[in-house]
């Protein structure tokens, strides 16, 4: 649950403790005292010294079903980092940079079907999901149960996730008669990185809130390829009905943040993109918008977009990022504008490479 904030640097701290992490002393502090500077800098806690149920303070939207009272003190996992001694490297070492803070980085974790993509010039990091879900081996996938704390297709440290009540970030939906589609169950095809990239993918089936709760034979499949700002977003739909729909959304960010969330269709979308609005905003924000996508569906079809979060100054220009597109019965290939490397996606099976011109 996001209330529990700084919780998250749980693991940074124990891997210190007990010697079975990757960082340095320095590196694993930075990470954990900047964790828990985040929210105390930007009201987390209250006027009696409290943490807030919400995540800079309160913030009802955030919530789980479950959350109370107490539940911003599981936060104190946190502390973890207390059973190294005082004089423990991880209070002794001089502190370094966290790993974003030093270079772009694209990393795939096969075993969890993850994507991670940072970029060091706005410090934010993106976790591409095509592993994590909220459905039990043994449950049956309900829209009922739609949860979006683990269903969004991408998460990051700087937006979201909005509110169920509102439309979703970063989800692909198929509509089928007007009724939208949920993520529930998702089945990881793979991941793997090179130099400066990195992809994952995953299918799942579509579940319906309304009517029948999913269409016999209808399937996504799903390949983000992670680039520098970049997520080239590519999904197969397979047993669409005729009539059916496919729309995509992009991050969701505050009309006055300093970031820039851009969604560029490049193949089976229609024209140009929409904004759409989330009155209850996220963690970060009172109110967000977000960009969405729609295009035609039916039997097999093809969707390829760009999508783009960044807080650099001036934007990117996600438009000129991409020279070429060619659409095939297998997949598609995407020729990149700055140095003309070629990307290919093809479908059964997943394969992906990224080669230099």
């Amino acid at each position: 649950s996001l209330t529990y904030r700084f919780a998250a640097s749980a693991a940074v701290g124990l891997g210190a403790a007990t010697g079975y992490t990757p960082l340095t002393p320095g590196a694993s502090r930075r990470l954990v005292s900047g964790s828990l500077r985040y929210f105390v800098d930007r009201g987390a806690l209250t006027d009696e010294g409290l943490l807030s149920l919400g995540w800079y303070g309160p913030h009802a939207a955030t919530l789980q079903r479950y959350s109370g009272p107490a539940s911003p003190y599981w936060a104190s996992k946190a502390f973890v980092s207390l059973l190294a001694p005082p004089d423990h490297p991880l209070w002794t070492a001089p502190e370094e940079p966290a790993p974003v803070e030093e270079a772009d980085r694209v990393l795939a974790l096969t075993a969890p079907g993850l994507l991670v993509q940072a970029t060091r010039a706005d410090g934010i990091v993106r976790l591409h999901n095509h592993g994590s879900d909220h459905v039990r081996p043994h449950e049956g996938e309900s829209a009922a149960e739609d949860d979006p704390h683990y269903g969004r297709h991408a998460y990051s440290t700087r937006t979201g996730p909005t509110a169920p009540e509102n439309a979703a970030d970063n989800h692909l939906s198929v509509e089928v008669n007007g009724r939208p589609s949920v993520r529930r169950r998702v089945h990881p095809l793979g991941a793997g990185e090179g130099e400066g990239w990195g992809w994952a993918a995953s299918w799942h089936r579509p579940v319906y809130a309304d009517g029948a709760p999913m269409v016999p034979g209808l399937r996504v499949e799903s390949v983000t390829v992670a680039r520098g700002p970049y997520e080239l977003r590519v999904h197969r739909v397979v047993g669409a009905p005729a009539g059916a729909r496919v729309t995509l959304t992009g991050w969701a960010t505050g009309p006055e943040e300093p970031l820039a969330s851009a969604l560029h269709g490049l193949h089976g979308w229609e024209p140009e993109p929409e904004t759409v609005r989330a009155p209850q905003g996220t963690a970060y924000v009172s109110w967000a918008e977000l960009p969405r996508l729609s295009g035609p569906a039916g039997g097999t079809s093809l969707h390829v977009a760009l999508a783009v979060l960044t807080g650099e100054p001036g934007g990117v220009r996600e438009a000129e990022a991409v020279t070429e597109v060619v659409p095939g019965a297998e997949g598609v290939d995407v020729v990149w504008a700055d140095d003309g490397a070629r990307t290919r996606v093809l479908f059964d099976p997943v394969r992906v490479t990224h080669t230099a011109e």
